[in-house]
């Protein structure tokens, strides 16, 4: 069986028979999600379920979400599904209401390096709370096609007093999951800007794609692959001590001190990178690091020693 066919029924499993109809009521779409659209709570209950189930299959890699965002980055995992659900069975064909459609949706977010800046992702769900779309084509911003299914309406033609268009969270769930997933990301960004909030949220998702190569961009893979080979040496210098491998106390700490360095996502990917080879190589014991190492972008001589 497929990986993603044992997330499907697995998360069939984890539903109340209502939802489990609601989702073999569509059968228009592969492996799908409720058509039309449930509602607020079952969508949410959807959401939970999901998340659930695919952390579990693809638990994070250790060190790849700080202690500190674990919960925030959960509650915008599920917040982000739910947001995803409403928004593929309120605005899309019924044949896009399915697990491969929410896999595309989550890989077009992106961290971006100030606040001003929207991943496709973002501007997609924005369709909906603005009535417009961004061409690149054009350059700019056209009105957006959504009609929503359950009133045939258009978040274009939804006018307000002060001539803003589209829905807000009191008149669509898509608008009110989402602001509420991006509270949440706002609040992580204000605290830690080189963060990479957005690739946390959608690792798990991954999962759920079947076209893995192209669900990350370059910048998160490289990222993956640094948490990759953090947690490797974290587990050989682990292995070594626990074998009893000839560490001194000025080893030790070193070797702690950069680890530490390593799994610091404040810090930029290319930072962290000029020390794996030197941490290597010193958690197997073949050559000293050297004192007069010249520290290089975004690394203070403070922060490893």
């Amino acid at each position: 069986m497929k990986s993603e066919d044992s997330i499907y029924e697995a998360f069939l499993n984890t539903l109340d028979e209502d939802l489990r109809s609601m989702c073999a009521k569509n059968e228009k779409a592969e492996k799908p999600f409720p058509y039309p659209y449930c509602g607020e709570e079952n969508v949410e209950r959807l959401a939970k379920a999901l998340v659930g189930v695919l952390e579990k299959h693809s638990p994070d890699i250790p060190g790849l979400v700080p202690e500190q965002y674990r919960d925030d980055v959960h509650e915008a995992r599920e917040l982000l599904a739910a947001a995803a659900l409403a928004l593929l069975s309120l605005y899309f064909p019924q044949r896009d209401s399915c697990m491969r459609c929410m896999a595309i949706l989550i890989s077009l977010f992106r961290h971006g390096s100030n606040p001003r800046f929207k991943s496709s992702g973002v501007l997609m769900f924005e369709q909906v709370s603005t009535g417009m779309k961004y061409s690149s084509e054009k350059g700019g911003y056209i009105p957006s096609r959504f009609v929503r299914h359950t009133d045939h309406k258009r978040p274009y033609d939804h006018v307000h007093r002060d001539g803003s268009r589209g829905f807000t969270a009191d008149e669509d769930d898509v608008v009110m999951f989402f602001e509420r997933y991006r509270v949440i990301q706002q609040r992580v960004f204000d605290t830690s800007p080189r963060f990479n909030f957005e690739l946390c949220v959608k690792y798990p998702y991954e999962a759920l794609s079947d076209n893995r190569q192209n669900f990350y961009y370059m910048e998160e893979k490289m990222e993956i692959d640094l948490a990759t080979k953090v947690r490797g040496l974290q587990d050989r210098y682990l292995l070594n001590c626990a074998q009893a491998k000839g560490y001194d106390l000025l080893d030790k700490l070193m070797i702690n001190a950069l680890l530490a360095y390593l799994r610091d996502g404040s810090v930029s990917i290319a930072a962290r990178e000029i020390y794996v080879a030197q941490t290597e190589r010193l958690i197997d014991g073949a050559v000293k690091l050297p004192c007069t190492t010249s520290p290089k972008e975004g690394v203070s001589v403070d922060r490893i020693s």
